[in-house]
């Protein structure tokens, strides 16, 4: 399941598009998370596909098509069913619940918003430190890839108390996959502008998901 998030995280913007353009009526639900707190970006981070949507569930195939997904307050988050996967994007802070119905099964999810709160301390790129004040405005920094390509570094975030590194992973430009890594592992940034390293970390307190992301271009 975590592969399938991370592939769906990476995917191009026009794949994306296209998926933009399926309609809600799609297979049963097998999986809804009951719960989970996401983050409304703004500024430029608002901007980027990976951080538009975030994925909530999916679809079993074969079964039953689903009869209804409906969203308890639409200004809180917009909900959709694309390619047999069920998907929130935060439009303000709040909570609403989204349920997802074939007629003999209902599921829910109670989705919370809240606004991106800076994790970070800093980031270590080898010898490279971006100050944790990088991240006030944005959840990503971008890196300048001749500086780092081809070269083996040791990638580290470094978090603010009541933070916790859930899972980083990377990416080569062009992939439709992802490679998991440790935080504070060596890796080869290689493959041409657009390498990214991505750090999901979590609010200890509240669960609140948040995505940091190292661009390298």
């Amino acid at each position: 399941m975590k592969k399938f998030l991370k592939q769906i995280l990476t995917i191009t913007l026009s794949v994306m598009m296209i998926l933009a353009a399926i309609p809600v009526q799609a297979a049963a639900p097998s999986y809804l998370t009951k719960s989970k707190t996401i983050t409304l970006y703004t500024g430029k981070t608002a901007r980027l596909m990976m951080y538009q949507k975030t994925w909530l569930g999916f679809f079993a195939s074969g079964v039953d098509k689903v009869k209804s997904v409906k969203n308890s307050d639409p200004s809180v988050a917009e909900v959709s069913a694309e390619y047999g996967s069920i998907y929130a994007a935060p439009k303000k802070t709040g909570k609403t619940v989204i349920t997802a119905t074939n007629g003999k099964i209902t599921k829910k999810c109670t989705l919370k918003v809240k606004k991106y709160e800076n994790p970070v301390a800093s980031v270590k790129v080898g010898n490279k430190t971006v100050p944790g004040s990088k991240f006030d405005a944005d959840a990503y920094r971008v890196l300048n890839y001749s500086q780092f390509a081809n070269k083996r570094k040791k990638i580290t975030f470094n978090l603010k108390k009541g933070w916790s590194v859930q899972e980083v992973y990377y990416a080569q430009s062009g992939w439709m996959k992802s490679e998991d890594m440790q935080n504070g592992e060596i890796i080869t940034i290689k493959g041409g502008k657009g390498f990214q390293v991505v750090a999901v970390v979590v609010n200890d307190k509240t669960g609140q998901r948040e995505d940091l992301l190292l661009w390298f271009k």
